[in-house]
């Protein structure tokens, strides 16, 4: 294996073989395998972990528990998808992997992950995420990390990484997602995430739920004999003050109050990810540092999580492709006072493009539709019409350059909300500030 690209090429190659063999429209109860990685992940295991789940928010928890668990421990973090470079998905204290460590890494699981591979059928797979998994466990073993944080893909029960070996559990808020792939109702959804729950976790920390999927949490801990912190009750945050910097607010826990807490984020979710990673967090470190502690998060660098890029001209970046994170972003907006604004959607025809453009309609002087350059994903103008069903009245370009140039002649805020692809486009171009 000579480059990176080959090394990256070879996570997606098992997938790839048998996505011709596969129906689209099959549960991941159908597809997905995770048992073919489950002997490798145990034996890679032995560090202690942290799994993250949820809907929405994960990387951004699992980032935050890493960045705390450093004022004592060197910590490996995990996460997907990546904004420019595959190899920000690998992280030791907050320095990604090298090109030369990946290559090496993915070498060093390749043969064994080949001899699995040489016995499945047509249809089955190793998943991208197991191997991805075996790449950042056998890197964060090779440096002797003393934590590792893991992010999960978009389930738990069906999700390689559920076979780490881990004994903290976090779940954020769980909601209506990826239906096709996890279930068509909350409940089945829930019961999917919930899996991360295993018989190694000892405590398990949940973001605000649904009535109906707090029940299921807890009766997953309940068998698992594991104890449980819920947000708003054991834990939470409270005083939230915005400025154009990011957000002061107090983080208060059944052992401690932490005043003044400051992050160079914004959203009101991002100070509860926050009160959800440092209670998690309280109970590793029982004696942590919070004058290091506030200092690790007053850094805080996420990249398209309400970024602000630009101050002349405002530009706000966002990795929203639901209603869900527009409301969000919306949210924000009124706490910066910001009430006209144009927005941008660079969303795919299969995510949910409508329901941003209906939450941000009433305060956009313009919609502009655009399109990422990632060519695995697809845009097409039939995205107008349905707008256009709902009396949304947009304009559309081919780019995102062109979408931010088009913008720039109303003087207003631009808010640019769009996939991880648009994103990376985002960062790309040069902006004045």
């Amino acid at each position: 294996m000579q480059t990176k690209d080959e090394a990256e090429s070879y996570i997606y190659q098992s997938y790839l073989r048998a996505e011709k063999h596969l129906n689209f429209k099959d549960q991941d109860a159908i597809k997905r395998h995770p048992q073919y990685s489950k002997e490798i992940l145990h034996k890679l295991s032995g560090t202690p972990s942290i799994t993250v789940t949820g809907s929405k928010g994960k990387g951004s928890v699992a980032y935050m528990i890493s960045e705390i668990l450093q004022t004592k421990y060197n910590v490996g973090l995990m996460t997907s998808p990546h904004i420019s470079d595959f190899c920000e998905r690998f992280r030791i204290n907050g320095r990604q992997i090298s090109d030369a460590d990946f290559i090496k890494s993915v070498e060093k699981i390749e043969p064994v992950f080949d001899k699995i591979e040489q016995t499945l059928a047509s249809q089955e797979y190793i998943s991208p995420i197991g191997i991805q998994a075996a790449i950042a466990l056998t890197y964060f073993n090779q440096n002797h990390t003393e934590f590792n944080v893991i992010e999960h893909g978009k389930g738990a029960k069906y999700d390689d990484v559920t076979n780490i070996k881990h004994q903290y559990a976090v779940i954020n808020t769980i909601f209506l997602e990826h239906t096709r792939e996890l279930g068509k109702t909350l409940e089945e959804i829930a019961k999917d995430k919930v899996c991360t729950i295993t018989d190694d976790v000892k405590i398990v920390a949940t973001a605000e739920q649904k009535p109906e999927v707090l029940e299921i949490i807890r009766n997953q801990t309940e068998q698992r004999k594991c104890r449980l912190l819920e947000y708003g009750k054991d834990f939470g945050a409270e005083n939230v003050k915005f400025s154009q910097s990011g957000m002061v607010f107090d983080v208060v826990t059944s052992q401690n109050k932490y005043t003044d807490i400051k992050i160079p984020l914004f959203g009101i979710h991002q100070a509860k990810n926050c009160a959800l990673a440092i209670a998690v967090c309280e109970q590793i470190l029982p004696d942590i540092n919070i004058l290091k502690m506030k200092q690790k998060l007053s850094a805080l660098e996420w990249p398209g999580r309400q970024e602000i890029i630009s101050l002349k001209p405002f530009i706000m970046l966002d990795a929203c492709i639901n209603r869900l994170n527009a409301e969000r972003v919306k949210e924000t907006l009124k706490n910066l006072d910001f009430t006209r604004v144009v927005t941008i959607i660079g969303i795919p025809d299969d995510k949910d493009f409508l329901g941003v453009a209906e939450v941000m309609t009433d305060i956009s002087e313009e919609i502009i539709l655009t399109k990422s350059s990632n060519p695995h994903y697809i845009f097409t103008e039939k995205q107008i019409e349905v707008l256009k069903q709902k009396n949304i009245k947009v304009n559309y370009t081919n780019s995102l350059l062109e979408a931010l140039n088009f913008a720039k002649r109303y003087h207003l805020p631009v808010i640019t909300l769009g996939t991880t692809s648009l994103i990376s486009d985002a960062k790309n171009i040069k902006f004045s500030s």
